[in-house]
């Protein structure tokens, strides 16, 4: 992961009738690291969970409709053993409705766009099951900047949040350094009730993520 600081300082004290001044330089680094070990991600099926076409008449006009679920395989190669985690980001965040009121918050859930009249579609939630890195089960951990680390078995896998292979403990969670990472990802999909949308168009389902990997 690239690391840029700007380190910048400067200072100025009145006492009585004195002036001082701090130094008048300041230091500028730029770091990071470059590694040999690059990863490429892969998802089954192209990456494409495709529902068809939905009659309008079979939404629920009251609570939300649920999709049937998809699980996709996702594969992460690398050219040797690197140290990486895999950060999911919502292409279409701010559209994904809530689960019900006083329910877990939007942030936590993927959108799935937005009508002509902009209202929100509905909502789609990813899990991981079946981990294995370089063959062997782990659990997953999760952290959402790199540094703290929690194991997850199967809370959702929230927007912008990093996940990896545990090469700890479940007190003591940590990343582990792996050539090959797969697991299943579980894709569940719900739409808005009926009345929530129009019912005189076509209304495209407009989810999208991007699965990037992470050098730690």
């Amino acid at each position: 992961m690239q690391q840029f600081h700007v380190l910048t300082a400067a200072a100025l004290l009145l006492a009585g009738v004195s002036t001082v001044f701090a130094a008048s330089s300041v230091d500028l680094s730029v770091v990071g690291m470059i590694t040999p070990s690059a990863c490429t991600p892969q998802l089954s099926n192209g990456g494409v969970v495709d529902h068809g076409k939905i009659s309008f008449q079979d939404l629920d006009p009251r609570r939300h409709t649920q999709l049937p679920d998809a699980t996709l395989t996702l594969t992460v190669n690398c050219e040797a053993t690197a140290l990486i985690a895999v950060k999911a980001t919502d292409n279409r965040y701010g559209t994904a409705m809530p689960e019900w009121q006083g329910g877990p918050p939007v942030s936590s859930f993927f959108g799935l766009g937005v009508a002509s009249g902009g209202e929100k579609i509905g909502r789609y939630m990813l899990r991981t099951s079946n981990t294995t890195a370089d063959g062997v089960a782990r659990a997953i951990v999760e952290s959402v900047d790199g540094q703290t680390w929690f194991e997850t078995w199967d809370a959702l896998w929230q927007p912008n949040w990093l996940r990896a292979a545990n090469g700890g403990s479940t007190q003591q969670p940590v990343p582990l350094a792996v050539q090959i990472l797969r697991a299943d990802l579980l894709i569940s999909t719900f739409i808005t009730q009926k009345d929530n949308l129009p019912g005189t168009e076509d209304i495209p389902i407009d989810g999208s993520a991007t699965l990037d990997i992470v050098y730690l």
